[in-house]
């Protein structure tokens, strides 16, 4: 907003606004908040909200206004905010400046943060006003309600105000009103009694009769749009005149504003068709000469002051708008067919190329196939740009101008397909009976196979999809069944079909960079889940060695092989990848399985005892999943978290992960999330050394004692392998074990946990001197990157245990072992595992005080997150970029962890983390 915005009269609301200012002081004593503003249409949210920002004066305000006509637009919303920042801060975010459509919404919303964090100088508060959020572009839902779940320390108040919800609501629209859990809910109802008085002796001059105003509040229910309209329609004596029981004004609101307009100058009621016609904010001066007044300012006075206009003389180009949406449609219903047709024809030599294409089309008066080709060629370029759900329109126009079955029909089902591709079922099912109208061909069964699979419907959409695959022969509609066929085998575990239809796919040729390495990478994960990872890794052989030097249209295959390293145990090499993965989205570059790699990340940190670290990545995961209806990515962050929270024996946290996961599971029933599932409830198991429900855990995952998924093999093998031994099947237990020996990577963190379990069979076969004497040959090999320090500990544990039952070794020997174990489960805080290694210290005679010297850290989840990425080199803006939060809230986070820890400096910092004094 600014200064210059012309305000309407405003009365009541004392309630609402105070509520409102509530939070806003909330804001400034630290913190975020959202408070979102429901209401009917004309309701008076708008008002509020204006009258609201005018008392902000300390605040810096970023305001948005969503519109009906612009919500295929991606992140127009999010262009409206940033455009009201300071230019040369604005800069420093190029992703911001221009959005690029193809961006996926948590990277807006990551910038977007950084953004709000350089807003804030010297504690500044921001406020984030969205005004009829209902109409907001899909991606700009998504990226707010990301932003929303990572304010964790910043000053910023956020008011959306909307309509209440229908039946047809967008879900990410629903899932960004319960994006906070510091949320004020306002519902705006009709004025009350004693405000409908205030606003009747505001607008009519002199003494009212008695009860006129009640009798105002019984006739409009209190509707200020209403109530203004019969206030300024109806002449005051009339009004006061209590001896008529009837006063002369139609009942539908729409027809009394017809009545308005009719009191209106000549000159001024055509300015105000000009303005419905355009339907946004104009310049003044356009929207006179497609009027065709020669006074446009002299034209704008009526219609400003019976409160139809609302006018910005002091920005540039002086725009002007109509008041509301509901006037608009009264003034637009009412104009003749032909005064229609040449206000939009004439719009269109006014506005820029991208809306002069609605108002050519609502200038037509019957086919016209010229403009239908036209706009079938805008919409398939728009499409090649990535802005699909804008293709979708213009196709889906130039449909309805075809004056030809098989133009119609082609352009109709191609426009369904772009709309698809957004993820939109809503927008497109309502048109299935058009499209089964359609003559038989690909084309057709690729949109019903979509449509199919959009709603669940498997089975269908997986035969829809194969006729198209098969029909098409090659092209885009082959591409792109090819695709979507993809997804449904690899969904349900099918890698040998996965590998031929994505492979079929990839021979078609002429296909784009991008899509090209998505159909490389799903023939990589067919065959990984067909033959196993070490199998998969020569479909990624046409990728560099350093995964840095990879281009950015390879990083859905680059994504792929950091997937296959961290299934074979190989730690460093796929941290690199899937860092560079994040890294690069985080710039912007957008690959399909970026948002995975966040959860999958979160799996390595685990595995190499970055635990903090890794329920960081984990919540950040979860975000990301939340943000963008992307539940089905959301199982692997969530495994990486009761993992965690099993090995420091958090069991209630852990027990609620699981039943999350569970939902997931019954939701998708995909096998990926019965895997993260099932593993997730086994390694509770082990943490609780529960044989028995370790192997209860497992049973999704067998077919009799074979496992029947190869991703994640070796993981589940191991588990096996110790659920068999702990129950006593010690034959079934080397049989797991001796095809574990045979594929596991002997350089990956597995050769300490296959050491350890082969240690343990023997153990169980009596055989203690054997079982010795491989805990001690696995225990020569030096910790380097590999290693995960929670299965060294594990090792070296049962190593001293053992040593001490046998007494093969000194006594000394056995407590070194044990001792060095509980110094590693130390730093981890992995409770369990350190109880019992302090109980076999106390047989040894030695306590864990005398093991371990303690490390008191008494930082929260968030500081961690802060503490530890600060540790590994990061600057607080690359700090703050990874963590997708400000780079406030880093500093504000550093700065309790200095106080809390004693420190001034990084290198402390990491060497506290380290648990060095």
């Amino acid at each position: 907003m600014t200064s210059g915005e012309a305000t309407p009269l405003f009365v009541g609301r004392a309630g609402e606004a105070e509520r409102l200012r509530a939070c806003a002081d909330e804001v400034r004593a630290g913190g975020s908040r959202l408070a979102v503003v429901e209401g009917e249409a004309g309701i008076g949210k708008s008002a509020l909200l204006r009258h609201f920002s005018a008392s902000l004066d300390d605040f810096t305000i970023l305001w948005a206004t969503a519109d009906a006509s612009e919500t295929d637009f991606p992140y127009g919303v999010i262009g409206q905010l940033t455009r009201r920042a300071d230019p040369s801060v604005l800069a420093r975010f190029p992703l911001l400046a221009e959005p690029a459509a193809a961006s996926t919404p948590h990277v807006i919303g990551g910038q977007l943060l950084l953004l709000l964090g350089e807003l804030q100088p010297a504690g500044r508060p921001v406020a984030v006003v969205v005004d009829d959020l209902q109409w907001a572009d899909r991606q700009s839902t998504q990226a707010l309600s990301f932003v929303l779940r990572r304010l964790w320390s910043d000053h910023v108040l956020t008011v959306l105000a909307t309509r209440p919800a229908g039946g047809s609501a967008d879900e990410s629209l629903d899932r960004l009103l319960r994006s906070s859990d510091r949320t004020t809910r306002i519902d705006l109802n009709g004025l009350a009694g004693d405000e409908v008085a205030r606003l009747t002796r505001a607008m009519i001059e002199g003494p009212l009769t008695p009860g006129l105003s009640d009798r105002l509040h019984d006739y409009t229910g209190g509707h200020p749009l209403h109530l203004r309209t019969v206030l300024t329609e109806v002449p005051a004596e009339m009004l006061r005149d209590d001896g008529l029981r009837r006063w002369p004004v139609p009942r539908s609101l729409l027809v009394a504003i017809n009545a308005q307009l009719d009191r209106l100058p000549a000159e001024s009621r055509e300015l105000l068709d000009a303005l419905a016609v355009l339907d946004a904010r104009t310049p003044l001066v356009t929207a006179g000469r497609l009027a065709g007044v020669p006074d446009p300012a002299h034209a704008l006075g009526p219609a400003l002051s019976g409160g139809l206009a609302v006018w910005w003389p002091n920005e540039p180009q002086s725009p002007v708008a109509l008041v509301h949406a509901l006037q608009r449609d009264a003034i637009y219903d009412a104009l003749s067919p032909e005064r229609r047709r040449a206000l939009h024809a004439g719009a269109a030599d006014l506005v820029g190329t991208a809306v002069s294409w609605s108002h050519r089309v609502a200038a037509a008066t019957t086919t016209d196939e010229t403009l239908a080709a036209e706009l079938e060629q805008s919409g398939l370029q728009e499409a090649a740009a990535g802005r699909n759900a804008i293709a979708a329109t213009r196709l889906g126009w130039a449909s309805a101008l075809s004056p030809g079955r098989d133009d119609r029909e082609r352009r109709l089902l191609t426009s369904c397909a772009q709309s698809l591709l957004t993820l939109r079922a809503d927008r497109t099912l309502p048109l299935r009976p058009q499209v089964e109208d359609c003559a038989p061909g690909p084309l057709r069964s690729c949109v019903l196979g979509i449509m199919d699979m959009m709603t669940g419907r498997i089975p269908t959409a997986e035969e829809h999809l194969n006729e198209a695959w098969r029909e098409a022969g090659a092209g885009w509609v082959a591409a792109l069944a090819g695709l979507f066929l993809a997804q449904i085998t690899i969904a349900s575990g099918r890698g040998a079909d996965t590998v031929e239809i994505a492979g079929r796919t990839l021979a078609l040729g002429d296909l784009d960079p991008a899509t090209t390495d998505l159909a490389r990478a799903l023939v990589a994960t067919g065959r990984m889940w067909d033959q196993g990872p070490r199998a998969a890794l020569a479909d990624l052989a046409h990728l560099p060695v350093a995964g840095v030097d990879v281009r950015d249209d390879s990083l859905d295959t680059l994504a792929t092989r950091g997937v296959m390293r961290l299934f074979l145990g190989r730690l460093p090499e796929a941290r690199a990848d899937l860092r560079t993965v994040a890294v690069r989205d985080q710039q912007g570059a957008s690959s399909r399985l970026g948002p995975a790699t966040l959860a999958l990340q979160s799996v390595v940190h685990y595995l190499a005892g970055e635990w903090d670290e890794s329920e960081s990545a984990a919540d950040r995961a979860r975000a990301v999943a939340a943000s963008q209806d992307q539940l089905a990515f959301d199982a692997a962050g969530r495994f990486a978290a009761v993992c965690v929270d099993a090995g420091r024996g958090e069991w209630q946290r852990a027990e609620g992960r699981l039943d999350e996961l569970s939902d997931i599971v019954q939701t998708f029933g995909s096998p990926p999330d019965i895997v993260y599932s099932s593993l997730a409830a086994a390694t509770v198991a082990q943490a609780r050394a529960d044989f028995a429900g370790l192997h209860r855990s497992l049973q999704p995952l067998l077919d009799g004692t074979t496992l029947r998924f190869k991703p994640f093999r070796l993981w589940q093998q191991s588990l096996l392998v110790e659920a068999l031994t702990g129950q006593g099947r010690l034959d079934d237990a080397e049989v797991v074990l001796t095809d574990l020996r045979a594929e596991h990577d002997p350089g990956g963190y597995l050769r300490d946990v296959v050491a350890r379990l082969t240690g343990q069979l023997a153990e169980a076969r009596h055989r203690p001197l054997d079982a010795v004497e491989v805990y001690r040959q696995a225990l020569t090999v030096e910790v380097d990157a590999d290693t995960a320090p929670l299965y060294r500990a594990m090792l070296e544990h049962a190593h001293g245990k053992l040593l001490l039952a046998t007494g093969s070794a000194s006594r000394r020997d056995a407590a070194t072992w044990l001792t060095r174990a509980h110094r590693r489960f130390s730093p981890l805080r992995a409770v369990p595992f350190q109880q019992r290694c302090e109980q076999d210290l106390a047989t040894a005679g030695l306590t864990a005080a005398e093991s371990e010297p303690g490390r008191p850290l008494t930082l929260t989840e968030r500081e961690l997150s802060v503490a530890h990425v600060i540790a590994n080199g990061r600057t607080n803006q690359e700090a703050a970029a990874e963590l997708y939060v400000s780079q406030k809230t880093v500093e504000y986070h550093l700065s309790r962890i200095y106080a809390k820890l004693g420190i001034s400096s990084r290198r402390l910092l990491a060497d506290a983390l380290r648990g060095q004094p």
